[in-house]
Parts: structure tokens; sequence; C-alpha cells
């Protein structure tokens, strides 16, 4: 049986508005659950990012000027004398302008911190679908850090059992390790997802999103807040 060119049109068309409206329909129930956890956690959306939050995370991630960082979907929550984020961040001239979705951002006068980003491994089978991923991933983040952030190759001659586990990066190699001497660098690594670490001054900031590009289950919103407190004390004490 065939059928009129105009019925099998009008048929596509209503196929790809029913998938748009599905589409918008989970986003828009996923916004409402996401605020719901926040509002529990006592996070409050802002309108705009603080000036504070983005000279900060401006620092991070384009110290030599070569990028425009926009931030979105800002949350805030004070704690003390503590200032407590989530945020999504972008590159507005970037070919891949996702800079990190959902990071945890925490500004305390309790933080003197030297330049680093640490991403830590997940165990995984090299040989493998996901290993072939976590190299990929790999040797994108040491090009982004050396290329953009400026950030040297910080290796455990001594404990070579490490560079399975982390990948580090600083601008000052000594003062890195001398903040992970005292913090106790094992207390960073999650088994299930992986997360990226990054820090200078008073701000830290903890991205659990590059576990999603290896297909991996996630933390709930709630967890992950949970993960980033504990990793945020460790630089506290």
């Amino acid at each position: 049986m065939s059928f009129p060119p105009e019925l099998l049109a009008l048929g596509l068309l209503f196929i790809f508005g029913t998938i748009i409206f599905l589409i918008i329909r989970i986003s828009r129930r996923q916004k409402v659950d996401q605020d719901n956890q926040l509002h529990q956690l006592g996070f409050r959306a802002l309108e705009s990012p603080p000036l504070e939050l983005e000279r900060r995370v401006e620092e991070l991630c384009r110290p030599g000027g070569d990028q425009e960082v926009t931030l979105r979907q800002v949350y805030h929550r004070r704690e003390l004398d503590q200032d407590l984020y989530l945020f999504d961040a972008a590159d507005i001239h970037g070919e891949n302008s996702e800079l990190g979705s959902e990071i945890f951002g925490l500004i305390s006068s309790q933080l003197a911190l030297p330049r680093f980003s640490l991403v830590t491994l997940p165990d995984f089978d090299r040989e493998s679908l996901i290993g072939g991923l976590m190299d990929k991933l790999l040797d994108k983040a040491m090009s982004y850090a050396e290329k953009h952030l400026q950030l040297q190759r910080i290796e455990f001659p001594n404990r070579p059992e490490l560079d399975d586990k982390v990948v580090l990066f600083g601008q000052d190699p000594v003062a890195v390790r001398e903040m992970l001497d005292r913090v106790g660098l094992s207390a960073f690594r999650t088994d299930d997802l992986p997360v990226q670490i990054d820090g200078r001054g008073d701000f830290l900031t903890a991205d659990f999103s590059t576990g999603k590009s290896l297909n991996q289950p996630g933390q709930d919103l709630a967890s992950r807040y949970q993960t980033f407190i504990q990793i945020a004390r460790r630089f506290m004490e």
C-alpha cells in the first residue's frame, strides 16, 4: 500500500514533534528533580553568577586569556564563612565549548592551595573498550592541562602505583607534592566515578562529569555533594 507524499510528510512531522516534546518534558522533569535535591541540600538558584566566582573560575580555566568562560545554572549555599556553588562552565569561543557540568566549587578562607589539577582514575582494563576511552580521556586531559592551563605533569617516581590511580598537574611541583603529602593522595580515589579536582588559593572545584563519557553509572547529586564535602575537608585539615 502506498501513501500520498503529503500524508507521509505529516506523519514524519508528527513523529519528529513527538520526540522533541518528550525530550523537553524529560529535560524539565530532570530540572525539577535537580532543583528539589539542591533545595534539600540548602542551595538556591542565582539569577547571575557572582563576580567573585567568575573571577576564580577564569583564573583556573584561562590563565593565558585565550578563552572566554561563561557560567550557567549557578546555585549557591552559604555555610559559616564558606561559599559553596554548583555550576556549569563553558568556553564561548571554543570548539568543544563545555568545560564541565554540575561542577561543585568552594570558596573558603581555610584554603591556601598551590595551583593544581588532579584526575582520579577508576580501575580499568587498558585492552578493553573502556580502557581505550580512558586512554583518550587521559591524552585529552594532559594536552589541555599543558596547552591551555599552562600546567606541567607531576609524576611519582618513588610511587609508581599512583600513576595508575591519578593524573596530576601543577605550576609548582614541589608545593603540590608537599600539599598532597599532607592531605593524603589516596583519599581522593573514587572507585565508581572519576573526578577532576582543581584548586588555586582559596578556591577548590570538583567535576564528576568526566565519568559520563565512559558510560559509567554516576552518583546522584546528593552523593556527589557529600563526596565533594569529604574532599574539601581533606584540604582544610
